[in-house]
């Protein structure tokens, strides 16, 4: 499952609400692979987490039932 805030949103797929998270067959897959298949860039994804944790490791391989939550740069004022 996958989850995308602000800015990204964008690449969910039509339909999928604010905080609703969707299907993506990512099991074997790399953090950078997935990343890259939703066409996100690696520079848009500031914050990744998996299951809760940050990972910094865009390397680390994917299980089936991974809850990837992928965050942009977040700015204020």
């Amino acid at each position: 499952m996958i989850k995308l805030y602000v800015t990204l949103r964008r690449f969910a797929p039509d339909g999928t609400e604010i905080g609703d998270a969707f299907e993506v067959h990512h099991e074997g897959t790399t953090i950078s692979e997935l990343i890259q298949q939703l066409g996100i860039t690696i520079e848009q994804a500031k914050i990744v987490m998996v299951n809760g944790q940050r990972v910094v490791d865009m390397n680390s391989k994917l299980a089936e039932n991974d809850l990837v939550v992928i965050f942009p740069a977040v700015g204020g004022g």
